[in-house]
């Protein structure tokens, strides 16, 4: 026998999905976020005002669990500020890190501590050291921070490029690999450690994400250095392992001469995904048209063809001339949900859904697609400890070509929709 709900016995959806929008005048961009024990959310990004000549700040909002807006604070001074990421780290303070504007083409690396009601704690504007210790005029790029056992190290890029000991000589190097190491007051490392806050060979080369190991730490990127028996500079996923004083100890190319795999997130696979490390990105055919790629490696690396655990081009069509920004968060089930953005349903940028198995076929039949009229781009996903998922990006309101850019938090079930 069927039973029957009363309107009072059904719960409303409203209360644990959402779209909001944060942000007053102006622009506000979202960038990432940190989902803290009591259900509530630290959003970060950016923020300009409407006024004529007003500089980009960091930007940073706390909302409860429906997504109603508790605070929000900005951060900066006569400068254009970049957000790119926030951690919440083992002893309570969050950390967020980006970069600082000091002409249109130079940027350096500013990374802050916080309380989790925002109150700043220390800050530090960092630039990139040549080999005598004096500061170069390489423009930085900040794409994570990650806590380590006594501090914290950045990955990025600079086009401060020097000291090459491989690739191709003579060919195009317009950037090397960040590894940028604090202590946990964001005092600069004393040691050798400032001679080595680069790294990379004749090429294009570009760390998104850092973990620390036992005995150094893993860089994950990307690079158009030539792979083993490959001809042509195109990108392969780039990944290598520095001690504790920046020596490197390894380094591995992977990918298809046919197509650019550039990965730009990373996240650690638990056991119930199989371990290791998955990296997602974009990848394009040598028409330009970009999918999902989805990669893992193992999780004790030895920079060879063994450490490879699969590599997968999706079948999902993303469009061309796309923002290559792409977000992935293991499952505490089984499996990893990817964030991308696409432009193949109307040529305008939306935010783009998907899942995948733990060998890196497609869980999800259809991926789900948010957005509207204008250029919504993403920052981030992360499953919430009762499987339901929160993303953070930008979506235009109002006039598609008009409108202003507000940072939007949107909460949905395990497979992306609006129900319970």
């Amino acid at each position: 026998m069927m039973g029957c709900e009363s309107a009072s016995s059904i719960e409303d959806p409203n209360k644990f999905y959402f779209i909001k929008f944060f942000g007053g005048d102006g622009d506000q961009t979202g960038e990432d976020l940190v989902a803290l024990p009591d259900g509530t959310f630290i959003l970060f990004g950016t923020t300009r005002s409407s006024a004529v000549g007003s500089n980009r700040q960091w930007y940073l909002a706390k909302a409860d669990a429906k997504g109603n807006r508790i605070w929000e604070k900005t951060f900066g001074g006569t400068t254009d500020e970049e957000a790119t990421d926030i951690e919440l780290t083992s002893d309570g303070r969050l950390v967020a890190v980006g970069n600082t504007y000091k002409t249109p083409t130079d940027r350096d690396v500013r990374i802050m501590t916080l309380t989790l009601d925002g109150d700043p704690l220390d800050s530090a504007l960092i630039p990139i050291l040549d080999n005598s210790g004096n500061i170069t005029k390489g423009d930085e790029d900040a794409a994570s921070v990650t806590e380590t056992t006594d501090g914290f190290i950045i990955a990025g890029s600079t086009t401060y490029v020097t000291g090459k000991t491989g690739g191709i000589f003579g060919s195009s190097d317009p950037r090397d690999a960040l590894n940028i190491r604090v202590k946990k007051d964001l005092k600069p490392y004393q040691n050798s450690w400032p001679t080595t806050q680069t790294y990379g060979t004749f090429s294009d080369d570009v760390s998104k994400k850092i973990y620390q190991v036992s005995d150094g730490f893993y860089l994950f990127g990307f690079s158009n250095s030539p792979s083993s028996g490959h001809t042509v500079e195109n990108y392969n996923v780039w990944y290598y392992k520095i001690g504790f004083t920046g020596i490197s100890l390894g380094n591995n190319y992977l990918g298809n001469q046919s197509e650019d795999e550039k990965p730009s997130s990373v996240s650690v696979a638990p056991p119930q995904s199989g371990g290791g490390y998955v990296l997602a990105g974009i990848t394009y055919n040598q028409a330009g048209a970009g999918s999902f790629y989805v990669s893992r490696l193992r999780s004790s690396l030895v920079f060879n063809a063994s450490d490879d655990q699969f590599r997968k081009s999706l079948s999902t069509v993303l469009g061309s001339n796309l923002n290559e920004r792409t977000s992935v968060f293991a499952s505490q089930q089984s499996g990893f949900y990817v964030l991308a953005n696409e432009k193949s349903f109307n040529d305008n940028q939306n935010w783009i859904l998907t899942k995948v198995n733990n060998d890196g076929s497609t869980a999800w039949n259809l991926p789900i697609v948010y957005g509207g009229e204008g250029p919504d781009s993403i920052g981030a996903v992360q499953e919430l400890p009762d499987g339901r998922l929160v993303l953070i990006g930008t979506m235009r309101t109002g006039k598609s070509d008009t409108g202003e850019l507000k940072l939007t938090l949107i909460k949905v079930n395990q497979d992306g929709k609006f129900l319970n």
